[in-house]
């Protein structure tokens, strides 16, 4: 540093001395000294790179993302030369600083890293974070397998990867990571908890049980690990163990030591209300406790849990009420899927769904052109603009031959073009719209000659959109999926959907808003008594154990004297 400083007053405009400087300053962790050394070097020389490079990376260490972004940028377009790791912590400060569309700047400064240094294991790593919070699922797996070549013990990474394969609905595979996970990491209570949530998903309860033994016996005060044995023991219908278990989980609960947030809170009600479901009396009084919770309208679950307990005691208006805050969310229709899956555990009160088709007055409008029959279908096309392509079935009773009962569906029905060219001609039953998003699932190609094609006419055109063998077989397997083709604004159009080759299943076409093209639908139908998305109050792998997984050492040594020196 003196000697620096002595040299300085030789070389008084001496930029690459400034630069030293401040790198030293900034290892002495005195970033304001660090700072003003560079803010001179940059008005000695306001197109050199090095010192945006230098000031980017202080800014990162500071937290101060905007800034560290602005100067790193600004150091890539002063033409500095290619280094690794001035990319690797651009990546990072888009990472962290989690604005729109920042897990893509990161992912993308992340693969030009690693076009250099293909196993750089912190950039590998969280180039996988910034895809899965994408859910951008497939490319997540990809680079985790190469985390995985490069070091197939790391128990983390595994059960990362089940984490994410459970969130694509592979819930066998799943297991098998996190089961490969244990045998390294017996002790890790996070993954034996998302293993049992794999287990019960499939209805393997005794294994939910020996998992959720393990964790009680690691921590005997862990509460979710008791909500969810007597949850089990709940769908294998011993009342008894759930009796107990729920004593247990309020005595948890009571414990000065208990974390009494909002999981705890729809857990307990949620226990409450299977366990009281008959009992008018004993229902009032846990909506009178739920009423006491503040914002109940954030937190969805709970909600749901409010809404079926008013539909139960029979308050319509209310739970009308409940349902419209289900649906509605700042990001529009995005999370609309998420409100079907809340409609699923409400259908069967047909009563219910009579009065909305009422209070709404979708029973002034005649929908038979469209081939809508039920009031249930009514109301969802009416309200939420979704069309079940079963309707299809009362305007052509040719298709019958071709239609499935399918418990994931909201109308219990779905079309199946089976080994058959099918071509689908649906009434004209938007007038207006943005995007159109499908539930579709993709079970077999069965020749590369196959597409899917989606047919737009209106009175003055004819436009398509079409997949092809290469885009079809991206979403063979997924399972029950939302797919967003291009947007497409007309007005009064008829939709045809043509598909060619494929044994492929197809529930609704709605109106939506989406910003992505693939989301994957959870199948309710092996949810049992689990809510929806439960898994997801879990934190992931990185978040959980950020220490580990985001090393800060790592990430706050990515600037090194030699490479100041070799760009200067």
């Amino acid at each position: 540093e003196s000697l620096c400083k002595e040299f300085l007053n030789f070389f008084p405009k001496s930029y690459s001395l400034r630069c030293i400087l401040a790198y030293i300053y900034r290892c002495l962790n005195n970033f304001e000294q660090a700072h003003l050394y560079l803010e001179k070097a940059i008005n000695l020389n306001p197109k050199k790179p090095v010192a945006y490079f230098i000031c980017g990376e202080i800014y990162f260490r500071q937290n101060r993302y905007d800034e560290a972004i602005d100067n790193l940028k600004k150091s890539l377009d002063y033409k500095a030369k290619l280094l690794n790791n001035l990319y690797i912590i651009l990546g990072n400060s888009y990472l962290l600083r989690n604005q729109i569309n920042d897990y893509i700047a990161a992912a993308e400064n992340y693969n030009i890293s690693l076009k250099n240094d293909s196993k750089n294991y912190l950039c590998l790593k969280n180039c996988a974070y910034s895809y899965e919070k994408q859910e951008n699922y497939l490319n997540a797996l990809m680079i985790l397998d190469k985390l995985l070549n490069i070091n197939k013990k790391d128990s983390l990474v595994l059960c990362y990867y089940g984490e994410i394969l459970y969130n694509m609905k592979q819930y066998s595979k799943a297991i098998l990571y996190f089961t490969k996970a244990n045998i390294i990491d017996p002790e890790n209570i996070h993954n034996l908890n998302k293993r049992a949530i794999a287990y019960y998903t499939l209805q393997e309860y005794d294994k939910v049980l020996l998992d959720l033994d393990k964790i009680i016996q690691l921590d005997p005060s862990n509460s979710s690990a008791y909500y969810l044995k007597s949850l089990t023991y709940y769908t294998k219908n011993d009342i008894n163990n759930v009796t107990i278990l729920f004593e247990k989980y309020t005595e948890l609960l009571k414990l000065p030591s208990s974390d009494s947030n909002i999981l705890a809170n729809i857990q307990l009600f949620h226990l409450e209300h299977l366990l009281n479901k008959n009992s008018s009396k004993d229902l009032n009084n846990i909506l009178t406790k739920i009423n006491q919770i503040p914002n109940i309208s954030e937190d969805k679950l709970l909600l749901l849990i409010r809404c079926k307990i008013l539909i139960e005691l029979n308050k319509y208006y209310e739970a009308k009420e409940d349902l419209d805050m289900l649906f509605s969310d700042k990001y529009h229709t995005y999370y609309y899927y998420k409100a079907f899956s809340y409609v699923h555990l409400l259908q069967k009160h047909s009563d219910f769904w009579s009065y909305l088709y009422k209070v709404c007055k979708i029973d002034k409008c005649d929908f038979t052109k469209f081939g809508i029959i039920n009031e249930f279908s009514k109301y969802m096309y009416g309200e939420k603009e979704v069309y079940f392509i079963s309707n299809l079935t009362n305007l052509n009773s040719k298709l019958c031959q071709l239609q499935e009962s399918d418990l994931s569906s909201l109308s219990g029905l779905v079309l199946c073009s089976k080994n058959k060219k099918l071509r689908l001609d649906l009434p004209i039953i938007f007038n207006y719209f943005d995007y159109l998003i499908y539930k579709i699932n993709v079970k077999k190609i069965l020749s590369k000659d196959c597409f899917i094609k989606f047919i737009y006419i209106d009175k003055n055109n004819q436009s398509e959109h079409m997949l092809k063998y290469e885009d079809v077989s991206k979403l063979e397997g997924l399972g029950w999926i939302e797919y967003q083709n291009l947007t497409h604004n007309s007005y009064k159009f008829q939709l045809s959907i043509e598909i060619n080759s494929i044994e492929m299943q197809i529930d609704y076409v709605r109106y939506g808003d989406e910003y992505k093209e693939i989301t994957p639908i959870p199948d309710m139908s092996l949810m049992g008594y689990l809510l929806p998305d439960y898994h997801q109050f879990f934190s992931n792998v990185p978040e959980t154990f950020k220490d580990k997984y985001f090393s800060s050492k790592e990430m706050e040594n990515l600037l090194d004297l030699n490479d100041i020196l070799r760009i200067l």
